[in-house]
Formats: C-alpha cells, structure tokens, sequence
C-alpha cells in the first residue's frame, strides 16, 4: 500500500473533469484524475451526438443556459486556436406543421433571453434553398451550432493537463472516501488490484453517471444530499452515407429529449438521434433493432425521401437525470459545501446535455467556486 497527496483530486476523466483539470493546473493547482477506465471519455462524453449547441431551449438563468452559451463561444476558440477538428454547419430547427410554428416562435424567443445571437426565422421556400430534401413549413435557423470531434478534444485537453504537471491515473478505482475535516483520504486500486490511499484538501466528483455511487462511498456525507440518479439511454441510428445535407436538422423537443434529429459526421455522414429509453442498467448500452420503426416514422416527417432501408442500428449512449418528472428543471446541478455541508466537496450531478458544449465554461465556474 502506498499513499500519495494532492491537493485537489478530480473523480472522473470524461470531458468535463478533463476540462475542469486543465484549467485548476493552468492555474498553478496541484490536481490528480482519478479515472477508473483505461482511457479519458470512454462513457457518456464519446457516445453523444458530438454536436456543439447554441443553448437555445434551456430555462432562462439556468446552469445550462449560462454554461452552454457561454462554453459554446469557449468551445469554437478552443478549437480554432488548437486545431481540433469541427464545423459550424448551423442548426435548422423545424415545424414540421402549422401547430408547430407557435413553438417555434417561443423557442426563438428563450433563445434570445438566453442571449444566443443572430437567430432567424426562415420560410418553407428558404428551407428548401438551404436544404432542398428536408420538409418543413417554417424553421429557426441557428447559426452558432456545429459539430465537434470530441476525442480530439479530450486529447488536447489531456495533453495540456500534463503539460501543466497535473496527474491522471488510470486503471483507478475508488473504493471508500473519509473525510477527517480537513483532508480527504480516497482508498483507491488499480487493476492488479494494488493499493494506494490518496489524501487531498479538495475533491470534485465528476464521475458522471456514476456520480452518486462516489457521493455515496464518502461516508461522512449525509446522504440525504445525495440526489437519485435517473438513466435516459439515447439510441442512434445512421445512413454511412453523404446524401447532401450540410446542416443539423432537428425536430421540435418532445418528452425528455430534443427530438429524433439528424446530426452530421465530419465527413458529412448522417446519423438520427437520440431517443430516449429508460433504462436500469447503465451499462447496456445494445441498440435494439426493433426501435428502427419509431426512428423512420420521426425522420420521415422532415426527410420525406430517406431510402429507410439504408437505416442501420449505430451506438447508443446513457444520461445521467436527476429529474424524471419535470424536464424543464432538468438543469445541471452543482452541489458544493453549502449544500452538503462538506468543506472541500464538490459533486457535479446530472451531467449531460449540454455538457460536451459547456465543459470549457463549466471549468471556469468550478475554478472560481474552490479558489
């Protein structure tokens, strides 16, 4: 057994606690990720639609409407200045009907308060010049969204990580977490099962969907903080084809989730959605052929002329929510000591959607929480 300080450990190398570790060692911070995989982003940050949002739909003064457009302008920077592979094809979000229209109208209108910029409204005939085989009767076009390679971003971040000296361990496993009141001491093992207790002043909990089984093994956290945990799996299903589409096309939001929509690959291959499928095991992540009769009939309403044949089952991904019930309070939630009464504590919950979008300036808001 052998034990090791620092002083801040982040749980979890997903795209978040990457980001949120690159920028605690840019600014000088002692940090150590813990990650219990063999590599950085292995669950919910590389099985998404890669898409960059615009933070168009979320509540107004919510921490995803803050975090996604501000991490949105953060994100495009990012990849400008490190040269990591995306596009900014714009998003064009449709009303497939005339009852939809009115929707539209109140999406452009908490976009707007949200403070994304240079939206517009858009006729069926300007649709059709834009995008000639998708349907619609009206359309917001949203300029600021697009679409990124996540894995090279994770790379880049990982690798300025280590150029700043910060630290992460793979194959790490934690199993018990104490806090005395002043350090932590995380009981950790490798996969020889070897293993090491790690102490540090602070702990951020980015674990994901996981989050709440870190949360629970800190045993002087009363539980009663510690939120349940809901799984949305999001199946895909894709063409592995280029058939000249050159925008994001979504539906209008139903349910839980933004609609079946189309995404673009770099190579401007399509895939469509994700769905949303409540799960129990969050770790199955097999698409289920049978779904491809729900994905045709949402697709056929905006893409009359799709070859439906050609749709194959892809990848799926999990989300991790906190809230089944109402989707409109379905925000990230940041639980800091002044919640949980644990000083040095923070845990990220819920997770998701925006994430990928917001990771930049979710980085920054947790720097200045623990300063």
């Amino acid at each position: 057994m052998t034990d090791f300080r620092s002083d801040i450990v982040i749980i979890g190398a997903g795209v978040v606690g990457l980001a949120i570790a690159r920028t605690l060692s840019e600014e000088g911070k002692e940090v150590l990720v813990l990650e219990e995989l063999s590599e950085f982003g292995k669950i919910t940050s590389s099985r998404n639609s890669g898409v960059i949002h615009a933070g168009i739909y979320y509540p107004e003064n919510s921490l995803k409407a803050k975090m996604c457009v501000e991490g949105n302008k953060l994100l495009y920077d990012y990849c400008d200045k490190y040269s990591i592979p995306h596009k900014n094809t714009k998003k064009i979000l449709i009303a497939s009907s005339y009852e939809q229209v009115a929707i539209i109208d109140k999406i452009k209108t908490q976009a707007e308060n949200n403070g994304v910029q240079n939206i517009s409204k858009i006729s069926k005939q300007e649709v059709f010049n834009l995008e000639p085989l998708i349907s619609a009767q009206e359309a917001l076009l949203v300029p600021s969204s697009g679409i990124i390679d996540s894995y090279s971003f994770m790379n880049s971040l990982e690798g300025q990580i280590k150029d700043s000296e910060g630290m992460i361990a793979y194959h790490s496993k934690v199993i018990k977490i104490n806090f005395d009141g002043n350090f932590f001491t995380l009981q950790v093992i490798d996969k020889e099962k070897n293993t090491t207790i790690i102490k540090s002043k602070k702990l951020i909990n980015c674990a994901g969907l996981y989050a709440e089984d870190i949360a629970s093994k800190i045993e002087e956290l009363n539980k009663k903080y510690v939120p349940k945990t809901h799984f949305a799996k999001g199946n895909y299903f894709s063409l592995r084809k280029n058939i000249g589409i050159r925008h994001l096309i979504y539906p209008i939001p139903e349910d839980f989730g933004l609609g079946i929509h189309l995404t673009l690959e770099l190579d401007n291959s399509i895939k469509f959605g994700p769905d949303v499928e409540w799960v129990d095991n969050k770790n199955d992540y097999k698409v289920d052929p049978k779904r491809k009769k729900l994905f045709i009939k949402e697709i056929l309403k905006y893409l009359p002329s799709m070859d439906v044949n050609l749709l194959e089952a892809d990848y799926s991904g999990i989300r991790p929510i906190m809230n089944k019930d109402d989707k409109y309070m379905r925000d990230f939630i940041i639980d800091t000591t002044e919640q949980n009464g644990v000083n040095g504590l923070v845990n990220l919950y819920g997770i998701e959607s925006p994430g990928l979008t917001s990771a930049l300036s979710l980085a920054n808001y947790i720097n200045k929480l623990i300063l």
